[in-house]
C-alpha cells in the first residue's frame, strides 16, 4: 500500500511541476514582411511584441526568412497547442501559394484548421503577396471558406468597446480601412471578441473571429493605410497578455492537468 501510494504521489508531483512547461509550450511566430505601412515601423512594432509578451516562445522572421517561417508553421500544426502567427499585411508565399492556386490544404490553412490563431495588421488580410495584390479578396475567402466575405470600406469609424478597453487599454477610437464585415461571417464563423466596431455593429477592427467547427481564429489589428504611428505593437501585446494568455493558454494546460490528475487518482 505504501509503495503504491508513493508512486501515485510522485506522479501527481510530476504533473504539478510540469504545469509551467505546458504553458511555455505555446508558440508565437511573427512575419515582419510589411504591407501598407513602412518596414521600419513593422520592425519596431513587432519588436515591441517580442519584448512585451513574456512566458511564450516567440520567433521573429524577417522578409528574407520566410522559408524558416514555413518550417515553424508546419512544426506547429498538429502539436495540440493553440499557437499564434502574426502577419504584417503580407501573406508569405511559403505558406500559401500566390493567386489562390492551392485552395485547400496549404500550410496556412492546415495551421488555421488545426485550431490555431492568425493575426494580421496592415493591409487587407491575405490579400497581398510580395507587395502585390496577387491573392486579392480570394485569399480571405479561400482561407475562411466563405465565398463572398470582403474587407473593404475606407475610413470606417470604429469605437472601442467595453471589452476593448479592458483588453487593450492602448486602443482609442479611430478609422479603419479594412475592417471585418461581421454581417458576412456566415454560419461557421462567429465574432469571439470585438475590440472596436462601427455604430451599426457590422464592421469591426480590432476583432477576433472563430470557426465553430475547427476552433481556428483570425484576428485583425489596425488594417490601415500608411499609418506608421498606429500602436500596433502595443495593442497586439496587450491582447496577447490579457486575452490569449488568460483565455487560451491558461485554460489548455489546466484541462490537460485535470485529465491527467483524474487518471492518476483512478489507478
Amino acid at each position: 500500500m505504501y509503495l503504491k501510494s508513493s508512486i501515485v504521489t510522485s506522479l501527481i508531483l510530476c504533473v504539478v511541476l510540469s504545469i509551467p512547461s505546458l504553458v511555455m509550450a505555446q508558440g508565437i511566430a511573427i512575419s515582419t514582411q510589411a504591407g501598407w505601412f513602412g518596414q521600419a515601423a513593422a520592425d519596431r512594432e513587432m519588436k515591441e511584441i517580442a519584448n512585451n509578451v513574456k512566458g511564450i516562445d516567440i520567433k521573429t522572421y524577417t522578409p528574407d526568412k520566410q522559408a524558416d517561417l514555413a518550417t515553424w508553421v508546419k512544426s506547429r500544426t498538429g502539436d495540440k497547442k493553440v499557437d499564434v502567427l502574426i502577419l504584417c499585411g503580407q501573406f508569405p508565399n511559403t505558406i500559401y501559394k500566390p493567386g489562390n492556386t492551392q485552395k485547400d490544404d496549404s500550410l496556412a490553412e492546415l495551421f488555421l484548421d488545426d485550431g490555431n490563431i492568425i493575426l494580421n495588421t496592415g493591409d487587407y488580410m491575405f490579400y497581398v503577396v510580395d507587395g502585390a495584390g496577387t491573392n486579392a479578396a480570394g485569399g480571405l475567402q479561400t482561407m475562411m471558406d466563405i465565398a463572398a466575405i470582403t474587407m473593404w470600406d475606407d475610413n470606417t469609424a470604429v469605437k472601442v468597446t467595453a471589452k476593448g478597453k479592458a483588453t487593450c487599454p492602448t486602443l482609442k477610437d479611430f478609422q479603419t480601412d479594412r475592417p471585418f464585415h461581421l454581417n458576412e461571417l456566415g454560419t461557421d464563423w462567429e465574432a469571439e471578441i470585438i475590440l472596436a466596431q462601427n455604430d451599426a455593429g457590422t464592421r469591426a477592427d480590432p476583432a477576433i473571429v472563430k470557426n465553430k467547427k475547427t476552433g481556428g481564429r483570425l484576428g485583425i489589428f489596425y488594417q490601415t493605410a500608411g499609418q506608421d504611428d498606429d500602436p500596433r505593437g502595443e495593442a497586439i501585446s496587450e491582447f496577447l497578455n490579457n486575452w490569449y494568455k488568460t483565455i487560451v493558454v491558461a485554460v489548455e494546460p489546466t484541462d490537460k492537468v485535470a485529465s491527467t490528475w483524474a487518471n492518476i487518482k483512478s489507478r
